[in-house]
């Protein structure tokens, strides 16, 4: 993780481009029944687990669970200290998320899409401002239970999210950026990782 501070003109945010991206457009004809399918899977199955908490990286709660494999993250890199292996949870869930997994499946299988997972945030939680590990990636997020008072700051702009809709900020990239929750219900999100060469042809701008 890299803290530096770059001087950069590039954007903060990148959703208002992924209409060009037919992956996209996809996630978002689907988003009704992704949101409905993980929403009812987290109650019966109970898959969070805290999210690995490396250079003070956040304060009080952020769980998570994979639905994918890990490429230039944390968790990846320090794989052989982690205290479970990830691969079979990764395909038991993905086994009862057939349409998450209809969105993950064929890009990933391409190489193009990695460290996907379902990410929760609690009131009262903050994760402090870093850059990631994956600067080859658009981080994408399709929001699945919102709350205004959790909001996401990447360089200058400070959003929230909104429930069945994406935003997308280079996780890697030249602008910190961190999340404050100060609102009073759980954020969940679903986060993708979307490999900037295959992007770069529907959003020349990413070049």
């Amino acid at each position: 993780m890299n803290n530096q501070i770059i001087p950069t003109e590039e954007p903060s945010f990148w959703d208002h481009l992924l209409h060009q991206v037919p992956w996209a457009l996809d996630v978002l004809t689907k988003a009704a029944d992704i949101r409905e399918e993980v929403l009812n899977f987290i109650p019966q199955f109970r898959p969070f687990m805290p999210y690995p908490k490396y250079a003070n990286l956040y304060n009080n709660t952020w769980d998570a669970f994979p639905l994918s494999v890990f490429q230039g993250e944390h968790i990846e890199m320090s794989k052989d200290q982690l205290a479970i292996n990830i691969a079979p949870l990764v395909a038991m869930f993905r086994s009862k998320l057939p349409v998450s997994s209809s969105t993950i499946a064929p890009l990933e299988s391409e190489g193009h899409l990695r460290n996907v997972f379902v990410s929760r945030l609690i009131p009262g939680s903050v994760i402090n401002p870093h850059r990631g590990w994956t600067p080859d990636y658009l981080r994408i997020h399709l929001c699945l239970a919102e709350d205004p008072g959790c909001r996401i700051t990447v360089g200058p702009v400070t959003r929230t999210w909104k429930t069945g809709q994406l935003l997308a900020f280079k996780d890697g990239g030249a602008h910190l950026h961190s999340v404050v929750h100060e609102g009073t219900h759980e954020r969940i999100i679903l986060s993708y990782d979307l490999s900037l060469n295959y992007l770069k042809p529907f959003i020349p701008a990413l070049s």
